[in-house]
């Protein structure tokens, strides 16, 4: 064999093992442990990562996640924004538990409701259907006064959060909770991740993922 069929065998036998080492730096493939969602979302800030979870307060599979969200939260990187995002999936027991996550934020009292009200619903299997029986959980969990509870309900702030909480959905055609969307582009869920917390592993891999591809 000639010094240059030689090199060429060389080559192609190191070939495959090439590509091994690629697969192997990238653990997570689009189509399987994420997707690009149907329509993006332009970033407001480039250098910023925006992460959404949406949730609904009377789902399990939510709630089982909830913990592994927040211990992912609390160790997020600075560039992160983070956003809940309440997702009704069209039911009017989703309408209610997205509107009680709005008052809460609108009131300034959801790190004190948001856990609590998960817990009253899948630990405690109490009826939180209506806006009377969450009234009554964050005055008890948070000190809300009813007055306040019920100014907020309807008001404008309220009102248009929801709003934009259902549009948001909407573009990216979500039908499904609990999903997460990473800077607007990229989405995964516990079915994709391989439970809630693989799904969070995946949110940080795409996090990188976003902020290579915007340089």
């Amino acid at each position: 064999m000639n010094r240059w069929l030689r090199r060429c065998f060389l080559a192609f036998a190191l070939l495959p093992l090439a590509c091994s080492a690629q697969t192997a730096s990238a653990p997570y493939q689009e189509g399987k442990q994420y997707a690009r969602v149907k329509q993006s979302i332009a970033p407001a800030d480039a250098k910023r990562v925006t992460v959404e979870e949406f949730f609904w307060y009377g789902c399990p599979h939510c709630f089982h996640a909830d913990s592994f969200v927040e211990a992912w939260k609390a160790k997020k990187p600075e560039y992160v924004d983070f956003q809940r995002v309440p997702n009704t999936l069209g039911r009017a027991e989703g309408e209610v538990h997205a509107r009680a996550f709005y008052i809460a934020e609108t009131l300034g009292v959801l790190d004190k409701t948001h856990t609590p009200l998960f817990a009253a619903i899948h630990e405690k299997h109490q009826p939180m259907a209506r806006l009377e029986d969450i009234r009554r959980l964050y005055g008890d969990v948070a000190g809300v006064k009813p007055d306040d509870f019920d100014r907020a309900t309807s008001s404008f702030m309220v009102d248009s959060r929801l709003r934009r909480a259902d549009q948001l959905a909407r573009t990216y055609q979500l039908t499904s909770v609990p999903t997460i969307v990473v800077g607007g582009q990229y989405v995964t869920n516990a079915t994709m991740g391989g439970g809630p917390d693989k799904m969070m592993e995946v949110v940080s891999f795409l996090v990188e993922k976003v902020r290579k591809e915007r340089k």
